[in-house]
């Protein structure tokens, strides 16, 4: 299990190698300068759309940012994609609102995120406010009952098994709706470069 220190000691690591400060990186990837501080530090554990924020500011793929570096050594095959992820396999990152799994690690160039995930928060007012990011997400429930809010739509209730497909540059929140944390899974696409620069988030805690 990946904690906060192992995480923010790699971020550290390759920001540096990038030659970038803390306020250079915050303007690449619109992340504020003290939230990329506090994830150095151990301090706090970000959340999805802070990852894909920072690996695009990095100019890396998620699985490069989070993930073990295996390339020394490896064998490249080509046109031969092949990563099995066992029970308990993966990265996790724990933040207030989920416990994030990414899964199949190992694989530094996907060209999608697959999550395994933990919805802890219960109403809006727990989670905060709507996430966003790059690239669009397919998600199924798995076990419990998921309401997904979003800022252009009216909330929908999942129930096990059933799924939705979504745009990430919409706000979005999945919360659990039933009386125990709600267990999904969900794929990401890695998002575009931005085209243009996108300010970083207001300079404070989250």
């Amino acid at each position: 299990m990946t904690t906060p220190n192992d995480l923010g000691a790699r971020l550290r690591h390759l920001r540096k190698a990038h030659q970038l400060t803390l306020n250079g990186l915050a303007q690449l990837s619109g992340v504020s300068v003290s939230t990329i501080s506090k994830i150095e530090n151990g301090a706090l554990s970000p959340t999805l759309d802070k990852v894909l924020r920072l690996a695009d500011g990095l100019e890396l793929t998620v699985g490069q940012l989070i993930g073990e570096d295996d390339s020394a050594g490896a064998v490249q095959v080509p046109n031969s994609r092949f990563s099995p992820s066992r029970a308990g396999d993966g990265v996790v990152i724990d933040t207030p609102n989920y416990v994030y799994r990414y899964l199949c690690s190992d694989l530094t160039n996907k060209r999608m995120v697959p999550i395994h995930a933990k919805i802890k928060a219960s109403s809006l007012a727990d989670f905060g406010a709507l996430e966003k990011h790059g690239g669009e997400e397919f998600l199924v429930v798995i076990n419990g009952e998921v309401e997904v809010h979003t800022e252009f739509y009216a909330p929908v209730t999942l129930k096990a098994g059933e799924s939705i497909y979504l745009d990430s540059t919409m706000g979005h929140a999945y919360l659990s709706a039933g009386p125990q944390d709600a267990e999904v899974f969900c794929i990401c696409t890695e998002p575009q470069r931005l085209q243009t620069g996108e300010p970083a988030e207001p300079d404070q805690a989250g």
